[in-house]
């Protein structure tokens, strides 16, 4: 730990600061997971510049004597948050940088009017349930990232968006807003198509958003289900649909795997992606601020890390 009398200032995340954070959070991360090599961890993955750039989102940024010290991300999606990453860089730990960093954050969601917002984080961390339960999030269920190997049985690619976004859009903002008023992805939507990190699966009933190539969060040879979802009342068959149109997608791709997050809250959603095979990479625990979307009938997979 440095020295903690350093004056650290606040402000907005800058094009110029996007090496440094990016460096920032693969070692904060790589730390708190205990990566034997912390600089090779996450070195195929983006977690900072698509974000960055996305319509959708606000970074905030410590610096002391030009020093990049800590980021932290907040995503709108509509009336409904969603906070991360939260990185501080290891050397700085301990100097109360993350709690002034989600002060920020905290004020941002007041200002947009977001009835809900939440985050991913680790289940048995002490320090981060404490940090986050400060700003009153609080844990519910679990939140797991689940991979399944391409089964190669999937049906031609027939349904992936290459249209008008406006029209993508609005399709999509009818299915989030018939599972929750106010759920509103059109930002990741456009973030996607527009920076070219993937594609849009869109289905009368369903609608998947999908990472996939260099410069994104998926990871190589991954196609990475950024979020998903089918419209009330469509049923299990529906979702999958959904992921078999996500799988040719993939293989069209040169992916070898598909990768999904998925809160435990919606049990049915849950329970499919088990008995369809798909195993358990990641566990962390969702904390909420306000009503959330989750209950055991919605079919809707999303990642927050």
């Amino acid at each position: 730990m440095r020295n903690c009398e350093l004056e650290i200032h606040f402000a907005d995340l800058k094009a110029e600061d996007l090496p440094a954070a990016r460096a920032l959070v693969r070692e904060a991360f790589a730390t708190v997971i205990g990566e034997a090599e912390p600089g090779e961890f996450w070195n195929q993955r983006d977690y900072v510049s698509a974000r960055w750039h996305a319509p959708h989102t606000h970074w905030f940024k410590a610096q002391a004597q030009g020093e990049l010290l800590g980021v932290a991300c907040v995503s709108r999606w509509g009336q409904h948050a969603v906070v991360g990453p939260v990185a501080v860089a290891p050397d700085h730990w301990e100097q109360d940088i993350a709690k002034q960093l989600m002060a920020h954050v905290s004020t941002l969601i007041d200002e947009w009017g977001c009835t809900h917002s939440g985050l991913f984080t680790f289940p048995d961390s002490p320090r981060h349930l404490g940090l986050y339960q400060r700003f009153g999030f609080w844990p519910r269920c679990l939140s797991v990232v689940m991979a399944r190997p391409l089964s190669g049985s999937y049906s031609p690619l027939a349904e992936q968006h290459t249209g008008d976004l406006q029209a993508l859009q609005s399709h999509c903002l009818g299915i989030t807003e018939a599972i929750s008023p106010g759920l509103d992805v059109s930002g990741e939507i456009q973030a996607a198509l527009h920076q070219g990190l993937g594609g849009v699966v869109a289905r009368r009933d369903g609608f998947a958003i999908c990472h996939y190539g260099q410069h994104c969060e998926a990871g190589p040879e991954v196609c990475y289900v950024r979020f998903a979802a089918v419209r009330p009342g469509a049923g299990p068959e529906a979702l999958a649909r959904l992921i078999g149109r996500c799988e040719a997608l993939a293989a069209a791709q040169q992916a070898r795997q598909l990768l999904v997050g998925v809160n435990t809250g919606r049990v049915q959603a849950y329970r499919w992606l088990l008995e369809a095979g798909f195993r358990m990479r990641i566990i962390g625990v969702a904390l909420h601020k306000g009503q959330d979307y989750d209950n055991e009938a919605v079919l809707l997979l999303d990642d927050w890390r």
